[in-house]
Parts: structure tokens; C-alpha cells; sequence
């Protein structure tokens, strides 16, 4: 014989379970307002939203403060918002436990086919080596978090690592329903000169004439990500445009693999050749070029002999910004041809050279008072 459903509340004395028409708690004992039981079960509360680790999640007001609830099944999140809407238990108490490790598993999982394989592997990367302290520790069970940036930032780590670990340890905790903490994180020290300016360009151009590595770094200086130029076929140049579509990057096991998404929607683009020599030499076939590693080696020994700051591929991408900024293209011009997203990098280069003009500038003005003595 199949016994009857019982609908449950909690207790608001020892919060545990017990029957909605209880007058008096199963497990300890007190009474239960009949007022707080209605309450419990006619109060309304946000409809909750299935999130891609199959939780059921929503936020609602109590004591004017926004209260996150995230649970298994979409019944139990109604049974723990009603009860937290009437006051019968606790938001945190109401929150089922998960430990660091776990969250960022789902995190990861959750994102799996949606970023590139090279931004999946960095994520397991920081799962595997970063905050090890704190990944099965209950990420509701009051972690101090500043202690746990602290710990990492206290080692031999940058403080871009310590920044990048930091936010994906954020983006799975929030994905938790887990309030977020407020945080100090190291800052960033940025590196003098990541570019070439205008003069060193044109000295980096005949160094590289006839190189191996010049296909790839005329195209670096055209503002394409390696990634992208490893993903280029021949015609990919069609007539005066450089068609950027798709991008080869590592996956997990180290291989390397196209994909149709390039890192932004803004990246997919037309970039229009503004270097001649790059149609001189564009090959009949598909062209083939050095990996990452072995063509960042040969820029920075092509550099050192020419007497140039040592860079690497991406600081091409970077010096592309910094001519387009000498030649007194606009900000939202620059972040269109070279693909980014947001103007925050240009921005910076932008910054930069402007900082430096200003310098030059009030030398100048210097000088023609001292001459003036």
C-alpha cells in the first residue's frame, strides 16, 4: 500500500524538518505559529532559473538585503524560498554545502564547450595548482578569502596569475549563488615597452626581409593574434583584405587544433593589407608557419641583433596599436581593425605614448625658456 505524500516545513527553534501541519515540532518539541506555517506555504517568491550544472537558482528580498538560493531540484528551491521568505530559517543554513574543488569542476564543466580548449586548460591548470589550501573547504563555510590572496600572492607568483586564479575561483563561487566577497588583489606591474614604436618598426621590418618568421610578423603587424595567423588558408588573403576567420589553439593534450570561434565576435574580421611586402610574399599554397614557441625564440633573436627591446608575436599585435596611434587613428578605429572587444588595451597603449609625447613636449617648452636667459 502506497503511503500518503507529506508536505514538510522547517522547525523555526532547531530548523529541522517536520510535517506543515505540525502544531508542535517532531523533533524538538515547541510549538509552531500557525501564522509563520501559512506564511511558509502562500508567500510568493521569484520563479528560479535552471542553470547549465542543472541547479535551480533565483534571488529575492528579505530584510532588504538580496539573498541568493540555489538548490538541487526546482521543488526544493520553492520549500527553501518559502521558508526563508517567512523567516523560518536561515539563508546559509538553507544553502546546500559544496567545497572550492567542487564549484570550480562545475564551473569548468559548465563552460567546456563553449570557451577555447586553451582557456579551458588554463582553468584546470589553476584548479590543479592554485588556493590547494582551500579546495575542499566549504565555499559557505566563511573562507577567508583575502588570507587565501594573500597566501597566494605571498609566493613566488605574479601578480597577473594570482588576478587570472582569482577570477575564475569568483565566476564559480558566484555560479553557486554564493554572495561574493569583497577583495584586495596584488596589482599588476606592466611592462615599460610590450611594443615596438614607429622608428623601430621600420628597423624591425628589414631585419626580418627574407626571414623565415616575416610572413608571420607582417600579419602580427596587420594585428592578428598567432592564433589566428596559424588558422589562415590561401585565401584567406582575398585581393586587399586579409579575411580572419576561425583560430588554431591547444587543446588539453597539448595538440593543436582549429576552431571556428575566434577568442571575440569582434575578432572575426576583414583587416585591410596596409604592408605591401605582404603580398610579395604570400605563398601559391596554404602558407605554414613556426608555432608559438619556436617563432616567439627567433623575433626576440632577430631583435637583440638589431638592437631592439626584446619582444615576442603578441607585442606586434601591440606595436600595431602603437603606429595606428602615431598616425592619429581614432581609439574605436584601432580596437575595429585589430578586433578587440573592449578599448582597455588600446586604451593603455594609447595612454602610454601619450604620457611620453607629453614629456616630449614639456622638454621642448624647457628648453626654449632657457635659452631665453
Amino acid at each position: 500500500m502506497e503511503l500518503p505524500k507529506v508536505e514538510i516545513m522547517y522547525c523555526p527553534h532547531c530548523h529541522n524538518v517536520t510535517p506543515v501541519f505540525s502544531i508542535f515540532c517532531c523533533a524538538c518539541g515547541e510549538r509552531i505559529k500557525k501564522l509563520k506555517r501559512e506564511r511558509s506555504m502562500e508567500l510568493p517568491v521569484p520563479v528560479p532559473v535552471q542553470m547549465a550544472s542543472g541547479k535551480w537558482r533565483a534571488q529575492l528580498m528579505k530584510d532588504g538585503k538580496r539573498v541568493s538560493i540555489t538548490a538541487d531540484t526546482e521543488k526544493e528551491y520553492y520549500i527553501k524560498a518559502r521558508a526563508i521568505k517567512a523567516g523560518l530559517i536561515e539563508a546559509e543554513k538553507a544553502a546546500p554545502k559544496k567545497t572550492l574543488g567542487e564549484a570550480i569542476d562545475e564551473y569548468i564543466e559548465s563552460k567546456d564547450k563553449i570557451l577555447s580548449p586553451s582557456t579551458i586548460k588554463g582553468y584546470k591548470s589553476i584548479r590543479e595548482n592554485r588556493f590547494q589550501a582551500y579546495m575542499t573547504k566549504d565555499i559557505r563555510s566563511g573562507i577567508n578569502w583575502q588570507r587565501a590572496i594573500n597566501e597566494e600572492a605571498g609566493g613566488e607568483l605574479g601578480a597577473k596569475s594570482v588576478r587570472n586564479a582569482w577570477s575564475l575561483v569568483e565566476a564559480a563561487i558566484e555560479a553557486q549563488g554564493v554572495e561574493l566577497p569583497t577583495v584586495t588583489l596584488p596589482r599588476k606591474v606592466n611592462a615599460e615597452r610590450p611594443w615596438l614604436d614607429y622608428q623601430q618598426i621600420e628597423v624591425f621590418l628589414k631585419a626580418i626581409r627574407g626571414k623565415k618568421c616575416e610572413l608571420a610578423c607582417l600579419l602580427a603587424l596587420h594585428s592578428l593574434r598567432m592564433s589566428e595567423i596559424l588558422a589562415l588558408k590561401h585565401d584567406s588573403l582575398a585581393g586587399d583584405v586579409i579575411r580572419v576567420r576561425g583560430a588554431v589553439v591547444l587543446n588539453d593534450a597539448g595538440e593543436y587544433v582549429y576552431k571556428e570561434q575566434n577568442k571575440t565576435t569582434r575578432s572575426r574580421r576583414d583587416v585591410p593589407v596596409m604592408i605591401p611586402r605582404l603580398k610579395e610574399i604570400w605563398p601559391e599554397g596554404d602558407p605554414q608557419f613556426q608555432k608559438h614557441a619556436a617563432i616567439n625564440e627567433m623575433v626576440g633573436t632577430i631583435c637583440e641583433k638589431a638592437g631592439l627591446p626584446k619582444i615576442t608575436m603578441h607585442s606586434l599585435r601591440h606595436s600595431f596599436a602603437s603606429l595606428a596611434w602615431h598616425l592619429g587613428w581614432d581609439m574605436m578605429t584601432t580596437c575595429r581593425v585589430g578586433g578587440w572587444s573592449s578599448p582597455g588595451v588600446v586604451q593603455g597603449i594609447y595612454t602610454h605614448l601619450a604620457d611620453n609625447d607629453l614629456s616630449e613636449n614639456v622638454q621642448k617648452m624647457r628648453e626654449f625658456y632657457e635659452g631665453k636667459k
